[in-house]
């Protein structure tokens, strides 16, 4: 009987797969359903209620009322246990049969867990939904998203709120949205002058929406390192670790990537930090606070070298981390930081507030267990971050995400993690489109609640396929797995070859040693996924959202195409290697690389604010004229 549940469930295409389902016969025709009834009027009740009712609508033409206490007749009932014990319980159950449709919740946050499953239901039936019974938890406490705001790309509230919707329809309750500069701080204007910042309204509008569907909205912010645009200004540069004139240096992506860490024993670092703070706090409903503090390379290397050598930059780094969790605890809020600097002192985690949540990354799929195992030996609270493996990429790499969330699911699983919160950058400007995210983000909210559910990467792409586009088939899931591994190659290596920065970003040796018929295939392989893309597009996108993400899709695998056809450019006119063809002429290289800026223009402003695009456009006619000279 337990195969042949099985085998019934696998026909409902569900992200995360629900854990116990049991198949009856029979079906209930939707258009029997009479009511949404809820026992009596409360916001909870009414949050999971309106969800319901709008999807219906959505996806049916069927608009339901939502009644109370409703005593006869073919109803959706909604009921949750009032228990303050189990307010974070998330299990839930939910079955079908001829006399209505019963979601039931140990909380509120179970019932709404319940309606998103109900939801993916009828996605799969549409008019009829199957007798059925389903009980479902998940095995981790708290599901994350991490997103980048303030690498380039700063999205509009709509976007935010779109961004939160899938985030709930996948069952993740938990959002952070990483800032340095893009935050309008009333205390430094010349911080976010042109950067069109996120503003108090939009964080509390954005916390509200995130709220009414179980989403913790955390704060994030830069508290030690990564202070790139705070330590360029003038009045501020003397807080740099490293002692150069920084307003005046010309501006770099490398750069504020790999530098700018406070100095920790300038008393106004603290000061200034203390009163960032103090101001984004308020704005978020979350017990929470992460502070970052990750990648201080810059520390002991400057005005701290002394100090460094006689008591170690370990020591320096627990010191002022401890400084700013104080401040945290202040307002009320538990610490959250990264993990990677205090791994490289395992000795001085015990000396971090016990309340403090480690957030242990590793982004390859090389990762072993060692880091995860020596924050439990350490006996502290820890998440484990993967990442979705897109960041300074045209497209994701999506067989290496999955490899890598696969591996920190299963490593924080076995080692007791709290959570798992998977991590979506934007090195260099952010050219990783939103879309480009998508599957790991799913796949991520897939292990993350049923850690048994990523076996099977084809079922998991035609589960994809179909709930995100509607697609019955894994076409899509094959597709962007195929794109993103053709050029390991990316924007952030093409923004180093044209500025000569020496950095992990300059890879001109691989170009150089790269097989010209590989990559004349790739790229060729390229253009023919952007047509696999256009006919699917025409197949399965209706509304404006899905077919502007469809576009960039298709902008992603033109650009791979693009980007391979450059590297052939420069074996045979930068590096003089001898070259039987170019799959693209050099006239042809620069008509598309400026039809991909315009095409790139247009998508970044459908979605997102003006922000830092100019850095993305200055780099693509940095590299359009050098090709140009090279010829």
């Amino acid at each position: 009987m337990q195969n042949q549940n099985c085998e019934q469930s696998r026909a409902l295409k569900f992200i995360p797969q629900v854990r116990d389902l049991r198949h009856e016969a029979g079906s209930l025709d939707l258009s029997l359903l009479e009511l949404i009834n809820i026992p009596y009027a409360d916001d909870h009740y009414y949050k999971s209620a309106s969800y319901i009712q709008e999807n219906i609508l959505s996806i049916c033409g069927i608009k339901i009322p939502v009644v109370c206490n409703a005593k006869s007749g073919v109803f959706i009932n909604l009921y949750f246990e009032k228990d303050a014990q189990n307010v974070d319980n998330e299990k839930y159950f939910l079955s079908v049969s001829g006399s209505g449709i019963t979601l039931k919740g140990v909380s509120a946050q179970g019932l709404f867990r319940a309606a998103a499953t109900f939801v993916q239901l009828i996605l799969n039936s549409v008019s009829s939904i199957p007798y059925l019974e389903v009980q479902d938890e998940p095995d981790f406490k708290v599901r994350g998203f991490y997103h980048d705001v303030t690498r380039g790309r700063v999205p509009s509230l709509d976007t935010l709120k779109r961004l939160a919707d899938n985030l709930a329809f996948y069952k993740i309750n938990h959002l952070q949205l990483y800032i340095e500069h893009t935050f309008a701080f009333q205390a430094l204007p010349e911080l976010w002058a042109d950067k069109d910042p996120l503003r108090s309204e939009d964080i509390l509008s954005l916390d509200r929406y995130c709220r009414e569907r179980y989403i913790d909205l955390v704060p994030s912010l830069s508290t030690f390192g990564h202070l790139y645009e705070l330590l360029r200004l003038p009045r501020f540069e003397h807080l740099n670790e490293l002692e150069i004139k920084a307003s005046q240096t010309p501006r770099n992506l490398w750069d504020r990537m790999a530098h700018y860490t406070l100095d920790v024993s300038n008393p106004q670092s603290f000061d200034l930090v203390k009163g960032m703070i103090e101001e984004f706090s308020p704005l978020f409903s979350s017990p929470y606070f992460n502070i970052c503090c990750d990648e201080t390379f810059d520390l002991g290397k400057g005005r701290n070298a002394r100090r460094a050598e006689s008591e170690g930059t370990g020591r320096l780094y627990v010191e002022f981390v401890n400084k700013i969790i104080g401040v945290v605890r202040s307002l009320g809020k538990k610490p959250m930081l990264w993990g990677d600097i205090v791994l490289k002192h395992p000795e001085l985690i015990s000396q971090i507030p016990s309340e403090a949540v480690f957030l242990n990354w590793d982004y390859t799929p090389e990762v072993d267990e060692s880091s995860v195992k020596t924050f439990k030996n350490a006996r502290v609270k820890q998440y484990v971050c993967p990442g979705v493996n897109g960041w300074s990429r045209f497209a994701a790499d999506v067989n290496r995400a999955c490899t890598n969330i696969s591996k920190m699911v299963r490593f924080g699983k076995d080692e007791g993690a709290l959570g798992v919160l998977n991590t979506d950058w934007g090195d260099c400007g952010h050219v990783n489109l939103l879309s480009s995210s998508f599957h790991g983000l799913a796949f991520g909210a897939a292990l993350s609640w049923n850690a048994g559910d990523g076996d099977d990467s084809g079922w998991f792409d035609r589960r994809f396929s179909f709930l995100q586009w509607g697609s019955d088939e894994r076409r899509l899931g094959e597709i962007l797995r195929e794109l993103g591994e053709l050029s390991s190659y990316h924007f952030g290596n093409l923004y180093a070859w044209i500025t000569d920065k020496q950095s992990l970003w300059f890879k001109e040796d691989d170009v150089k040693a790269a097989d010209p018929i590989e990559l004349g295939r790739r790229a060729a392989r390229a253009l023919e996924l952007k047509n696999s893309l256009e006919s699917l597009f025409s197949e399965v996108c209706t509304g404006f959202s899905k077919r502007d993400e469809f576009n960039e899709y298709i902008w992603s695998a033109s650009a791979t195409a693009w980007l391979l056809s450059m590297q052939l450019f420069k074996k045979k006119y930068e590096y003089k290697q001898d070259m039987a063809q170019l799959l693209l002429s050099p006239d042809k290289i620069i008509k598309e690389g400026y039809k991909l800026v315009e095409q790139f223009k247009s998508l970044w402003r459908s979605r997102n604010r003006e922000s830092e695009l100019r850095d993305v456009v200055d780099t693509f006619s940095d590299i359009l004229r050098r090709v140009q000279n090279l010829l």
